[in-house]
């Protein structure tokens, strides 16, 4: 939501005195109140790794994109002085939200789909994870997302997610950070919890002597290159697969869907991404923050745009 005046995205004001009962998945304090009558999550970015300015820009970009995704608006907790991140509830009632985990549970009784283990899964393979997608319908078709010719599966909708996490160097996709809506029928959900990408949580210092480097192309690079996703290739692999290659397993799966994702891509410039990144309000992203993670953003862009067709 934009402030008229200034540009920014906005910033909700609540107090732990609305919550109606906490959320217990995850690490960060978190609770349901209602905010203009719908059920509504606040989560507290409460260890100053800048998950909620991650959150914010991850879902402007899946605007920019075409993605179906959960919404989230900036928020400050007054009670106890939080920053953090509001969505409405995704699984409305009578929808119910069934986790990756469990949905690979469905298909395979011997899955380990442990709620205490989300990193670590050797059987969170692509192939795996796919042909469980392929089973579940489409998200329905919103003002973000419109199925085309070459996208209107659910798969050809999870390989865009997988772009998006290329993208924005997101290393969280495990079996809790993808599933699918349930009412009589089942469908791929919309992507959501993007917190752990853009690199937010690199200390500035860091931010700095990468961007001031007499190599800055080469230094940038190197560290994109690094990001890894939240697959395996293989059950016998000891590490996921990292981002890139993981978006040509996808890729190679349904290539047109990724022709799509790639062409959407194409479409967004670096001053695209610029004027998302400055309307982050200066409390919560630093300008070191904001410079690095346009430069990240546009280096993720090219390589997936220069090795979109095949591995580097």
């Amino acid at each position: 939501m934009q402030d008229p005046e200034q540009g920014l995205f906005s910033i909700v004001h609540i107090s732990a005195e609305q919550s109606e009962d906490l959320e217990q998945l995850g690490t960060k304090p978190k609770f349901w109140f209602r905010h203009n009558k719908q059920r509504t999550l606040f989560k507290a970015e409460n260890r100053g790794t800048g998950e909620d300015w991650a959150e914010i820009i991850a879902g402007e970009i899946c605007d920019a994109i075409g993605l179906p995704h959960v919404s989230y608006q900036l928020a400050h907790e007054t009670q106890n002085d939080l920053p953090g991140v509001i969505c409405v509830n995704l699984a409305a009632k009578p929808l119910t939200l069934v986790l990756g985990n469990q949905l690979m549970l469905e298909a395979d009784s011997t899955y380990p789909a442990n709620t205490e283990q989300n990193y670590g899964v050797r059987e969170h393979t692509v192939n795996a994870v796919a042909e469980v997608v392929k089973k579940l319908a489409p998200p329905p078709p919103d003002l973000c997302w419109q199925p085309t010719l070459k996208c209107h599966t659910a798969v050809d909708v999870f390989v865009g997610y997988v772009l998006l996490d290329t993208l924005i160097a997101n290393q969280d996709r495990h079996h809790q950070n993808w599933g699918a809506l349930r009412h009589e029928t089942t469908w791929l959900a919309p992507t959501f919890d993007h917190g752990a990408g853009l690199a937010r949580n690199e200390p500035d210092e860091k931010r700095a002597r990468r961007l001031r480097s007499a190599n800055r192309s080469a230094e940038m690079s190197a560290f994109a290159r690094r990001a890894a996703s939240g697959f395996y290739g293989s059950v016998s692999d000891r590490k996921t697969l990292r981002s890139l290659a993981c978006f040509h397993a996808w890729q190679a799966i349904r290539p047109m869907a990724a022709d799509h994702w790639l062409e959407r891509l194409n479409g967004i410039s670096a001053y695209d991404f610029e004027r998302i990144i400055d309307r982050v309000p200066a409390s919560r992203m630093t300008p070191l923050a904001k410079e690095f993670t346009l430069e990240l953003l546009t280096i993720n862009q090219d390589r997936l745009l220069r090795h979109g067709s095949s591995p580097p």
